[in-house]
């Protein structure tokens, strides 16, 4: 029996969903990089990959706005260290060799690169799942099917507010909501495999939440992140803006019900949550430990696991939430530059290595910042503390951000430790 057939057994799947999980590409790729994770690492808990399975790319530093919350510091004029088209390719085969399941396009605004379609096709041929994160406002019907013609899956769009006045004053310029709406429309219209709507939260537009979850809706999404405010890049200079704890709490309380209901009902946006791993706590605790997302991204309810496999993804993703919960960094997934290096995740200013020089399966197993950050054992603080560690375990981004040790407390969770009872 494989090592792939052999976890599969020991989450208890039968015979017949393995076969069937392991003809979808996606899925088996995930899980032969789990299997050469083992072989790198051996069983730990949580479970580093063999390579990323995710990588978001932040192709081009360039971007058409000037957002106060970009954690990359974008502008119309930054175009420093961008890869030429050669180099993108080598970027890309060096990430097809080493597994990479993913790939997102970021930016900036990954739009405003000429080359973009080659180089999504170029990761498209090479077996990659592509999507692709804008900020709407010029993705027209042409550019939306073009994108699709290349080999994009699935969609990303940053909507701040059911307004215009809310969304135009996070995005810092006049007329980008109009743009951004019509943007969402024409990808829904094209039915791209998935379309989500990301909602940054702060203080001026936290009593648009469910206004703008019924918009994104409305016009045509499937997923919808609420993402917060990120100490990194202009980021830095917005953290006034960021809410308060119990503010916080009633924004994940009310992205939450919208994901239950939608699971409840079978139909419906879905609902997820970044940057706040404590999302995973806060499910676990309204259903008892029945509905809740593993993930920044994953959950087992998703649409395209319903049709073939009913709810036993969601039973499979469940029991994973030990092996695979909480942040990602160091586990399964980064971030890579404009100038192709590779970061612990996209807003992270540090350099692990670059793709150009070095292969990203040696860069990812031997570099001495992940493998410290790899070990959640030795975490420290409220995050060691809490009976949640295991399933959500804080960002470890701004443990490093607010205190100086990628293992320290996650100074954004407005929970604060939970401690069981002796």
């Amino acid at each position: 029996m494989s090592l792939t057939r052999l976890l599969f057994f020991g989450m208890r799947v039968d015979g017949g969903t393995v076969k069937r999980l392991m003809k979808d590409r996606l899925t088996r790729k995930c899980m032969l990089s789990v299997v050469k994770g083992i072989a790198h690492f051996g069983i730990r808990y949580p479970q580093p990959a063999g390579a990323p399975i995710a990588i978001v790319w932040n192709v081009t530093n360039r971007c058409n706005l000037n957002c106060l919350h970009c954690h990359q510091d974008s502008s119309p004029a930054a175009c420093q260290g961008e890869l030429t088209t050669p180099q993108a390719f080598k970027v890309v085969d060096n990430m097809s060799d080493a597994g990479v399941a993913i790939l997102a396009f970021s930016g900036g605004e990954p739009l405003l690169r000429s080359d973009l379609h080659d180089v999504i096709k170029r990761a498209d041929d090479s077996g990659m799942l592509c999507t692709i994160a804008s900020n709407g406002t010029l993705l027209t019907a042409e550019v939306a099917k073009k994108l699709a013609e290349v080999g994009i899956k699935r969609v990303e769009i940053g909507l701040d507010g059911a307004s215009a006045e809310t969304h135009d004053f996070l995005r810092n310029k006049p007329g980008s909501f109009e743009a951004t709406v019509e943007g969402i429309k024409n990808c829904a219209a094209l039915g791209f495999d998935e379309l989500a709507v990301t909602m940054t939260l702060h203080s001026k537009n936290i009593n648009e939440l469910e206004e703008t979850m019924d918009l994104a809706e409305r016009l045509g999404a499937t997923r919808f992140y609420l993402n917060r405010l990120i100490p990194a890049g202009r980021g830095k200079d917005a953290i006034y803006l960021d809410v308060k704890p119990e503010e916080k709490i009633r924004a994940l309380k009310t992205l939450y019900n919208k994901f239950y209901r939608s699971v409840a009902a079978g139909v419906g946006m879905q609902c997820y949550a970044r940057g706040m791993t404590y999302y995973s706590r806060l499910g676990y605790e309204h259903s008892n430990g029945r509905v809740f997302t593993v993930s920044e991204s994953l959950s087992g309810y998703e649409k395209m696991f319903k049709g073939e496999f009913g709810l036993k993804i969601a039973d499979i993703v469940n029991r994973l939430g030990t092996q695979f919960g909480g942040c990602s960094v160091g586990l399964t997934y980064a971030g890579l530059t404009a100038s192709g290096d590779l970061t612990p995740c996209v807003p992270a200013p540090i350099i692990l290595g670059n793709l150009l020089e070095q292969s990203l399966e040696e860069i990812w197993t031997k570099n001495e910042l992940l493998n410290y950050v790899r070990n959640r054992k030795a975490m420290k603080g409220s995050c060691k503390t809490c009976a949640y560690s295991s399933i959500c375990g804080g960002c470890r981004y701004t443990a490093y951000a607010i205190n100086g040790d990628w293992l320290g407390t996650d100074a954004s969770c407005p929970f604060g430790p939970k401690i069981l009872d002796a």
